[in-house]
């Protein structure tokens, strides 16, 4: 046993002499070597490679490779750059050595790198110290994140939001003081670092998040097969340096790093354990047979130690663990198992199935396959359950369960690991439910819609029952935004959102396409298409009459109707895309038809859409080459049929067409824009008229122009008028602009501010097609007006319908009452013209007088005899006048 002993020391002492005797001749060997000179990589990422103010250089690694480069003779050039310059002048020879770099996968195709490890470091997720802290990689969807160019924390992170489908808004930073500062001035909501950058830990402005990932070594590089003998010398240094406490590598960490990252021992754990052991066997050598007894006890308390130990550090595991003996025993388990089954840590080992089970009764699946574990051919078993927890909260669980056999006992048990997915399949469901439905309304988006759809044609070509697709598009919709705001607009599509859901049958579905489109799905309508069709109908009739009424938004009155496109299918089209697409051709081919109204689809729309398409296009072309023509229809006076007046209507002279009727153009120009040009080439030539008329005959009548709802909105048409009226000089009664009643309903905050300023301009304002639109009169005595005009819709049916006499009494009194002067438009009959001037309407338009005629006939059948009789007519306005309007100028 002696010479055991001494042999054992003679050999230590050997070791060390030849460890002494190798460091000698180290030395000796570098002192021979010619100085060699690198240029490295220098970037600033304190407290690693600091770039002082004065322009030197500092940091753990720059005075690491300095000692080195002292001990070697080497002379170091340092390269100042941005780290997104470094690699590629690496590449491309500029630069020996990359100090401060994670190894990466990707970058060992081109770069060659040390062996030992300098450091450890891991990505970091920084916020603004005022900021919300996200707890998880999905917080930051659709945030700014700050990262550093080519940097690998950077990309790695940018792959994980692509791995995992999260949209974030990436913003690259050549340093990290860029990025971090970034932070700081709240232009950035993130940023991601090394955690061993100290701007992170020095900045008062920003602070860590839980977000960590991507644990790398720390070490150099340099271009593939360049410099291999180098990072040889640099891993001999940092292996014999990293077994000495008291070596420049732990001076140099105390230095730069205390606090930042954790202390290290100065002997890695192998080799205490090495000499602890050879102490031990010194010991065991002198002292065997006193030893044998106490190195048996000592064995068995290391055994329950590392059992111990074992058991700490399952209980630190945020799983579910547990294992069962063949009886069913359970003979270990950890805290999360104890909580899981409401047993107190302290009697749960020992306890049976049976009584985990009696406790918590729900528990019962999770030990289902207990019995075929523990069979010698036993596999691993995994499989998702639901449960409730003994507080009664609902969890899912991920259970794998191992058979396991001992080299010490071959009786098998089974050890059950339990993962809480809960919160994982939530955000599942949350992305997912994100994915197909609205944010806005919560509606089935466009991708749940075609689902639905695709299943719904499946099962009527089974059963043999038909669907049917409403397309819904708000009517002046725009309008609501455009004059009350983004806000309100959101709100009124939620409040539309709500009322369509109430109007369906439970199983048919209402989505959202985008702006102010919806759909309406209807399933399992009659296999006979026409009683599916009636259904849908009746269906859109209700949806028409519920979205009419009143909304209240944000103390706001609005209404807004809805123009529907209906498609029966498999009748109609046979796919989700074409079903679409054919009841958006519905809708539109019902909003032409005067919206708030319905269609269904037929054949003969397709090539209206056709034709739009090709108006459209035309017209735009009738613009640039005025194709346009004006004619005038006469408004006539009940004392004497005095003209006093005309009505501007817009005609489209077509060159192979001929006259195009504007009820085909003009909700075309209107839905493009094209009706603002047009509407201001009406104005300006019925502008100059007048003032043609004045200087010609000394006198003129007043002309009444048709503004549109496109018009209304314009914010440029207040002065466009008014650059008119001085341009022309021409007396401003003289112009009459007429707008619809249905125009001044929906556009009634702006159209209010609009006639009013219209009015301080001195122009006439009248009310067209009025009784179709259901003003209130509260409403009516709001507006500048001079003139109602009764609609042609009452005027046709009277004398003799009790309803439509009843409106055009109530109209003219109200007219009188309110100080407006009546016309009644479409008079087409002797009987029509005797019952509305017995009811006291003053003025008259329509074809018993005439219909609308060329500017050639108007002046030659009624301005030969409009002189001898305009003396006495206040309406008519004289050359005198217009003089004194024109001197005033």
């Amino acid at each position: 046993m002696q010479k055991l002993f001494f042999k054992t020391l003679a050999l230590i002492t050997l070791l060390s002499i030849s460890s002494l005797l190798t460091l000698d001749a180290l030395a000796s060997d570098l002192n021979k070597e010619p100085k060699r000179s690198l240029r490295v990589a220098m970037f600033n990422a304190p407290p690693i490679m600091v770039v002082e103010q004065d322009g030197t250089n500092a940091g753990f690694m720059v005075e690491l490779l300095e000692t080195m480069a002292e001990k070697e003779g080497w002379n170091i050039e340092w390269v100042n750059l941005n780290w997104p310059e470094v690699i590629p002048k690496t590449l491309n020879h500029e630069l020996d050595l990359i100090p401060f770099i994670a190894y990466s996968e990707d970058r060992a195709q081109y770069l060659d790198y040390n062996e030992e490890g300098i450091l450890t470091g891991w990505g970091q997720v920084y916020v603004h110290k005022d900021a919300l802290v996200p707890q998880n990689i999905i917080a930051l969807s659709g945030k700014k994140i700050a990262v550093i160019k080519n940097e690998v924390y950077g990309i790695k992170l940018k792959n994980l939001c692509d791995l995992f489908i999260i949209e974030c808004d990436f913003v690259e930073f050549q340093t990290y003081k860029q990025a971090l500062g970034a932070i700081e001035s709240k232009e950035v909501a993130a940023a991601v670092t090394s955690n061993l950058v100290s701007y992170s830990h020095d900045n008062p402005y920003i602070k860590q998040t839980p977000i960590v990932f991507e644990p790398r070594k720390v070490l150099f590089a340099t271009a593939k097969n360049t410099n291999a003998d180098l990072l040889a010398t640099i891993d001999r240094y940092t292996k014999l340096w990293r077994f000495d406490g008291s070596s420049p590598y732990y001076q140099l960490k105390d230095k730069y790093l205390k606090g930042i990252i954790a202390e290290e021992s100065a002997f890695p754990a192998w080799l205490v354990y090495t000499l602890l052991i050879v102490i031990g066997l010194l010991f065991v050598a002198a002292l065997v047979a006193l030893l044998l007894k106490k190195q048996v006890k000592k064995q068995t308390q290391d055994l329950e130690d590392q059992s111990d130990k074992i058991r700490q550090i399952i209980n630190l595991v945020p799983h579910m663990i547990f294992a069962t003996n063949t009886n069913g025993k359970l003979i270990l388990a950890n805290r999360y198992a104890a909580d899981f089954f409401g047993i107190p840590m302290s009697e749960i080992e020992g306890c049976s199935q049976k009584d985990l089970i009696d406790h918590h009764p729900n528990s019962k699946n999770i030990f289902e396959d207990e019995s075929l574990l523990l069979r010698r051919d036993a596999h691993a078993i995994q499989k998702e359950i639901e449960i409730y927890n003994v507080d009664g909260s609902k969890v899912t669980l991920n259970i794998s369960k191992v058979p396991f056999i001992t080299r010490f006992s071959r009786t098998p048990s089974v050890v059950t690991v339990g993962v809480d997915i809960t919160d994982s399949k939530e955000y599942e469901r949350q992305i997912q439910h994100m994915a197909q439905h609205d944010s806005l309304t919560e509606l089935p988006n466009r991708l749940l819609l075609n689902d639905r759809i695709h299943q719904s044609l499946a099962l009527t070509k089974r059963y043999g029952h038909s669907g049917a697709v409403l397309f819904i598009d708000l009517d002046y919709f725009k309008t609501i935004n455009d004059s009350l705001g983004h806000m309100a607009g959101d709100t009124l599509l939620q409040k539309v959102a709500e009322r369509l859901q109430t109007i369906v049958r439970e199983g048919d579905t209402v989505s959202r396409l985008g702006g102010d489109e919806f759909i309406v799905q209807l399933n399992q309508l009659s296999g006979d298409p026409k009683k599916a069709e009636r259904v849908a109908c009746k269906i859109a009739e209700k949806i028409n009459f519920t979205l009419a009424q009143e909304y209240n938004v944000s103390g706001n009155k609005l209404f807004s109707t809805a123009s529907i496109g209906i498609v029966i299918y498999p009748r109609d089209a046979e796919n989700e895309e074409a079903i679409i697409q054919r009841a958006d051709t519905a809708m539109y081919y019902a909003k032409s038809m005067g919206r708030n109204r319905y269609a269904v689809f037929k054949k003969a729309m397709e090539k209206a859409v056709v034709r739009k398409h090709v108006l459209e296009k035309e017209l735009r072309k009738a613009l640039a080459e005025s194709r346009f023509i004006i004619r005038y229809q006469p408004q006539i006076t009940q004392d004497g049929n005095k003209f006093i007046g005309a009505e501007a209507l817009l005609r489209w002279s077509h060159p192979t067409e001929g006259i195009i009727s504007p009820a085909e153009f003009i909700p075309i120009a209107e839905e493009n824009h094209l009706i603002i040009p047009i509407g201001e080439w009406v104005l300006k030539q019925v502008c100059y008229q007048i003032k043609h008329w004045l200087e010609q005959h000394g006198y003129s009548p007043f002309i009444t122009v048709n503004l549109s709802v496109v018009q209304i909105r314009n914010s440029d048409l207040v002065s466009y008028i008014k650059k008119l009226l001085d341009q022309t000089k021409i007396p401003p009664q003289l112009l009459e602009l007429e707008v619809t009643e249905t125009v001044l309903l929906h556009e009634a905050r702006v159209s209010i501010d609009i006639l009013n300023e219209l009015k301080k301009l001195g122009v006439k304002l009248s009310i067209d097609d009025f009784g179709t639109g259901y003003s209130s009169l509260t409403y009516l005595k709001k507006l500048p007006l001079d003139k109602l005009k009764i609609d042609r819709s009452f005027v046709k049916d009277v004398p003799g319908d009790p309803d439509s006499e009843t409106i055009i009494r109530t109209v003219i009194g109200m007219s009188l009452d309110m100080g407006l002067e009546v016309i009644a438009e479409g008079v087409e009959t002797k009987e029509q013209l005797d019952y509305l001037i017995k009811e006291h309407c003053s003025l008259f338009q329509g074809f018993y007088f005439d219909p609308p005629i060329s500017l050639e006939q108007l002046e030659e059948k009624y301005f030969a005899n409009l002189h001898k009789s305009v003396t006495s007519n206040p309406k008519v306005v004289h050359l005198e006048n217009y003089s004194k309007r024109t001197n005033k100028k």
